[in-house]
């Protein structure tokens, strides 16, 4: 840090140098936690048109953390767009249609929820349809942007059909995510669906696994900067055993879910696993990435339009964080517990 400090002018201990980390750590963690407990959601909507005759009782399942979910996507844009105008203004211009799909998405998703609880019969299943549909939305639109930044915004064709690939395999992950909670959620004492569950995760979890090897791939084989920054003896030993480790964890949730419905802990622990999974990801794209948030072209001091600003949200961040902490605990508490 303190390299990048003196290439900048700057010093460590200087509030232009460490707020932009300060606030793009904030950023990762609001980005980890929307993956996590938004994931799991969209998950199981995705799962849906498969589920049959459990297809209400999944629905319900998602009630108590319905409306909070919704929470992460929207405070991600606002904190980004508060604390990096810049990389938002050029990022918004080429991701203007991923990030159209996720808006449409949020709405159908709400409207449809808010709709289907107060209906009946044919309009019920109608709701639900869309509630699906949004889902996929919201989820398409977030792969595409990880495509996008994985071929570094490049839009020849096969650049772009790269990036669509990987928008599918985020939606193998996410059912993935869906599964496992379902898995873990209705234990053995509801046996249909956590049979069914686990079926759906062992289906993903392959999927799940090559589209995220694939967009590492492409991030290191488009980015020439990330791939040296890869391959240098010095990283070499703590990237390739990352990615060892993710694969590792990948077979381990295979390996378990065979013997998922036996007790309520072999159960939770395929959950458990691809969140390591989520966490080892996120850590690595910000190490991939950093100092950048537009590779070569804007990095986060680049990025930032007023120090005032940035003072400010620095400050509500120290006085909202621990407030927002004790909340999601009271509200996540039981996430991790089986139905009962």
């Amino acid at each position: 840090m303190t390299e990048l400090a003196n290439l900048l002018g700057l010093s460590i201990y200087d509030p232009v140098f460490w707020m932009p980390l300060a606030c793009m750590a904030a950023f990762f963690l609001l980005v980890l936690m929307g993956a996590i407990l938004d994931g799991f959601d969209l998950g199981v909507a995705l799962l849906l048109p498969f589920a049959g005759e459990h297809r209400d009782r999944m629905v319900g399942l998602l009630g108590p953390w319905r409306n909070v979910n919704e929470f992460w996507l929207l405070l991600g844009i606002v904190f980004f767009m508060a604390i990096f105008p810049k990389a938002w203004a050029f990022i918004f211009g080429v991701l203007y249609w991923p990030m159209i799909a996720i808006a449409l998405g949020v709405l159908l998703r709400n409207i449809a929820y808010e709709f289907r609880l107060r209906s009946t019969g044919w309009l019920r299943r109608f709701w639900t349809t869309l509630f699906f549909t949004g889902s996929l939305c919201m989820v398409l639109g977030q792969g595409w942007v990880l495509g996008k930044f994985s071929v570094n915004f490049q839009e020849e064709p096969g650049y772009e059909l790269f990036a669509l690939l990987i928008a599918l395999s985020v939606v193998a992950l996410y059912a993935l995510l869906g599964a496992l909670w379902l898995v873990m959620r209705v234990g053995a004492s509801q046996g249909s669906l956590q049979a069914m569950a686990i079926k759906w995760a062992r289906r993903t979890a392959r999927l799940g696994a090559t589209g995220l090897f694939a967009m590492m791939a492409a991030l290191g084989l488009s980015n020439t900067g990330i791939f040296y920054k890869w391959a240098l003896f010095d990283t070499l030993g703590i990237v390739l055993p990352g990615w060892l480790l993710i694969l590792s964890l990948f077979v381990m949730i295979e390996i378990l879910l065979r013997h998922a419905h036996k007790n309520d802990w072999l159960g939770r622990l395929p959950f458990i696993l691809l969140l390591l999974v989520i966490v080892l990801a996120v850590v690595g794209f910000a190490y991939s990435y950093f100092p950048f948030l537009v590779y070569d072209e804007l990095s986060l001091w680049d990025s930032i339009d007023s120090v005032t600003t940035m003072r400010m949200l620095v400050w509500g961040m120290a006085f909202v964080l621990p407030v927002m902490l004790v909340y999601l605990g009271w509200v996540y508490g039981d996430i991790f517990d089986k139905l009962r």
